[in-house]
């Protein structure tokens, strides 16, 4: 078993809310991928992080997670945001720490989650594919089901929002392009659910 195989074990039992644990697999596959486009990062703070940030939710109180909702679909109340990240970014650490993993690496990893969602620039290369991993997700079919249900909107609606995103979200073109063939896919899907 690898050190991630064992991060992920213990990861998991925090992904089961808000979709996480369709979540976290998926954004995990698209951590790989681009890491693959850009062997000069660290996986080993990529690949735990893209794991780890969003367990913090499991600790956000269940009553908040849709209260935490903002106006139309522009995302979540900055505070329960927020909550998530600091609480996610402590765990992060204690998970890490179960597994013995690098003191040093665990600083840059809680780093990474403690601003994943709020923090508009990227603190590294590693920085930038867990923030474009996690977002690539939101163009994905699953992301879509899902998503368009949290906004109360039809899946095309959600989808011209997420469109108007591409050239917004992505700190590499990898991410942006991966991005636009899930829109498309998903976009043929969808024509399909009418």
């Amino acid at each position: 078993m690898s050190v991630y195989d064992e991060i992920y074990a213990l990861a998991e039992p925090y992904w089961q809310t808000r979709a996480g644990e369709l979540h976290m697999p998926l954004a995990y596959g698209y951590a790989q991928e681009l890491l693959e486009a850009h062997p000069d990062a660290e996986a080993e703070i990529v690949l735990p992080a893209i794991l780890l940030h969003d367990v913090g939710y499991a600790l956000v109180p269940d009553e908040t997670h849709h209260q935490g909702l903002a106006d139309g679909l522009n995302g979540w109340k900055p505070d329960v945001t927020r909550m998530h990240e600091e609480l996610g970014a402590e765990l992060a650490g204690e998970i890490l720490q179960k597994v013995g993993y690098d003191p040093e690496k665990i600083g840059r990893i809680q780093e990474i989650i403690d601003g994943h969602d709020t923090r508009t620039e990227a603190l590294s290369l590693e920085d930038e594919l867990v923030k474009d991993a996690d977002k690539i997700w939101r163009f994905s079919e699953t992301a879509t089901r899902i998503c368009s249900t949290w906004f109360d909107r039809e899946p095309p609606e959600y989808l011209d929002y997420v469109a108007t995103r591409l050239d917004a979200w992505f700190f590499t073109e990898e991410a942006r392009q991966r991005a636009e063939g899930l829109l498309n896919e998903s976009r043929a899907v969808v024509a399909t659910w009418r």
